[in-house]
């Protein structure tokens, strides 16, 4: 009988923030590209457990990030270095799911309380990186786009030159993204370092590169359709988004214990 990484397991977490009992890590392994469909539904499932409580969370998050930026300047570094605290946090709460507990808003600030340092400093690498490779590929362009936006929106601008090094700045931030995707789920889950998350993320993301492909492909079909009528498709496009994070980390690194 096949078993479903996605059903609540019965046991409970013997320790808070630890995998649950009924599986343990093996590391990164390689999934047929069918599995990005388990993981979408994965994503759904998690979400319509507790759907009001997922988009109250949105609505929340949405505010506090509206707040945070009206602060001068250092609002902007707080959103920046913050990133990966809140998805952390999200994480934790999709874990909760998996194991039978209801989702709270309570999840969206878990990731203050959990881990905090680890996850500022994968922010920060990947806003160092991110600046790093939008300045190189894109040059004194990314900085003007950045201090002065109005500016940069009235200025002459060759479309052809500033599309051909923005799609170079893409292509380079796929590896930094694979290195960072499933980060903040192994560090609040896992207790690994940065480093070790990152590594263990970037191997994850490249043994599944075409799930990973039709997944991409699905979710942005799906955000479309979510922002037709209003956007408020989105208040479940997204939950389910960070659903089948939580899935895809369970398909590609858990596996179930084996009976001693």
């Amino acid at each position: 009988m096949e078993n479903n990484l996605y059903q609540a397991p019965e046991s409970s977490l013997e320790t808070e923030n630890e995998v649950t009992s009924a599986y343990e890590y093996t590391g990164p392994r390689s999934r047929p590209i069918g599995d990005a469909m388990e993981w979408i539904g994965g994503g759904f499932s998690i979400f319509k457990q507790s759907p009001g409580p997922w988009i109250v969370t949105l609505l929340v998050g949405f505010v506090v990030s509206i707040i945070i930026n009206l602060i001068p300047v250092i609002g902007a570094f707080a959103a920046m270095f913050t990133t990966y605290v809140w998805i952390g946090g999200l994480m934790m709460g999709c874990q909760a799911v998996s194991e039978g507990k209801p989702f709270d808003v309570k999840y969206l600030f878990a990731g203050f309380s959990h881990r905090v340092g680890a996850l500022i400093g994968l922010s920060t690498i990947y806003l160092v990186i991110f600046v790093i490779i939008m300045f190189g590929a894109m040059g004194s362009t990314f900085t003007a786009m950045m201090t002065d936006p109005e500016a940069f929106a009235a200025g002459g601008l060759d479309t052809t030159t500033f599309l051909l090094s923005f799609l170079i700045a893409m292509a380079l931030l796929i590896p930094v993204m694979m290195l960072m995707w499933f980060a903040p789920i192994l560090i609040v889950l896992q207790n690994m370092s940065v480093i070790e998350a990152m590594k263990a993320s970037f191997v994850g993301c490249l043994k599944n590169v075409l799930p990973f492909l039709l997944y991409g492909v699905v979710f942005l079909f799906l955000y479309i359709l979510g922002a037709i009528p209003l956007m408020l498709g989105l208040l479940v496009v997204v939950p389910m988004l960070f659903g089948s994070m939580h899935a895809s980390y369970q398909s590609i690194y858990l596996s179930p214990k084996t009976q001693d």
